[in-house]
């Protein structure tokens, strides 16, 4: 029988087999994320394990929120106290599991159990699993009693090739405005330098206020230093920070991104906009600088997060669907998966309506999510 073991910290995990469970599409649970993302303030972190003949199987971070700090709740966990598992933060959530599908059912049965064990020490009645792909939502409905619903879309670009030509064809009928959008920043006097983030934080952190302020999203200027501080220490050899700057060297805007196995993981950007000249700064700095950085360092995939579909969709994202799952404890109940799929297809609709494109059919037709 597989082994479940507890732990207050990542740093008591081994990274390079933690790591090791974490393809591309799991930055957001890599032992470096999620170890700075350890702010008690916020939330009581813990982690679960589970391990046999000394080998680490699976694992999963979970949070215990004050009341004060809590996200919001999915409606699908309306009537629960619930424990949420997974990365608090970038919105994607897998399972960390082996490649081997029998053992990967058993260490999943495994770590649903360790983690009623901790939801009914801190008092919970469900397991909230929020913004889970498909695949890993139909596996626990595969074992588990499961209620879900339709959470979000996540955009990513997919160029498999690697190269930025083989990003040019997948714009179709939209490269000429990308390209236009390229030329009139190539012409606008402004550039872009890289460099780690460790390099940039006092500079940068006052433009990611500016740009959260100017999107409704106003952050204290010290918790931006705070957390951009926290992820170089952290993070810093996976990250590069696109610098746009003016013929002084001065800067005028950045974009953030960490580097994760073949995938680019947009994080956060930031413009002073009483110095930007209307050329498109973002988009070179968010998309197309980053393009021709991961052609230099062989990445194909650009991970751009769940928000601004239409303008991610028009410069070459996919859209894939990500759900909140809930399973009431104890979790005795037969496996199978119950959710509103009227409710469902509406949010669907209404991505589709926003995008206007990017959602594969056969992805986004609802009726095809069962249990495994």
């Amino acid at each position: 029988m597989p082994d479940v073991r507890h732990f207050e910290t990542i740093d008591d995990i081994d990274r390079e087999a933690w790591d090791a469970l974490a393809p591309g599409s799991c930055f957001y649970q890599s032992h470096a994320w999620l170890r700075g993302q350890e702010r008690p303030e916020f939330a009581t972190p813990g982690y679960l394990t589970v391990e046999a003949d000394g080998q680490l199987l699976a694992g999963t971070p979970y949070y215990d929120f004050p009341s004060e700090n809590a996200p919001p709740l999915p409606d699908v966990s309306e009537g629960h106290t619930v424990l949420r598992l997974g990365t608090r933060t970038g919105y994607h959530n897998e399972f960390l599991l082996p490649k081997d599908p029998g053992t990967a059912g058993e260490a999943l049965d495994a770590l649903v159990a360790g983690a009623a064990e901790r939801a009914a020490a801190l008092g919970c009645d469900a397991l909230l699993f929020d913004f889970l792909t498909t695949d890993s939502l139909r596996l626990l409905a595969g074992r588990f009693g499961v209620r879900a619903q339709l959470r979000a879309a996540e955009a990513v670009v997919h160029n498999d090739v690697g190269t930025f030509e083989s990003y040019r064809q997948l714009l179709g009928r939209n490269v000429r405005k990308r390209e236009y959008e390229i030329r009139r920043f190539t012409d606008s006097g402004l550039h872009v330098e890289t460099a780690p983030l460790s390099a940039c934080v006092d500079e940068f952190a006052p433009l990611v206020g500016q740009t959260m302020d100017r999107y409704n999203a106003s952050l204290d200027l010290a918790e931006i230093h705070t957390f951009l501080t926290v992820q170089a220490n952290c993070l810093d050899d996976l990250s590069t920070v696109f610098r746009c700057v003016d013929e002084k060297g001065e800067l005028v805007g950045a974009s953030l991104c960490f580097a994760w196995r073949d995938t680019f993981y947009a994080r956060v950007a930031g413009f002073d906009y009483e110095r930007t000249r209307n050329t498109y700064e973002y988009f070179n700095a968010v998309y197309y600088e980053p393009l021709h950085h991961m052609e230099r360092n062989a990445m194909t995939t650009l991970h751009l997060g769940p928000s601004s579909l239409k303008a991610k969709v028009h410069r070459g994202a996919s859209l894939h669907p990500l759900w909140a799952a809930v399973v009431p404890l104890p979790a005795t109940a037969p496996a199978g998966l119950r959710r509103d799929t009227v409710a469902d297809q509406a949010l669907a609709d209404a991505v589709r309506e926003e995008a206007g494109a990017g959602m594969s059919e056969e992805e986004w037709d609802l009726t095809r999510v069962t249990p495994l």
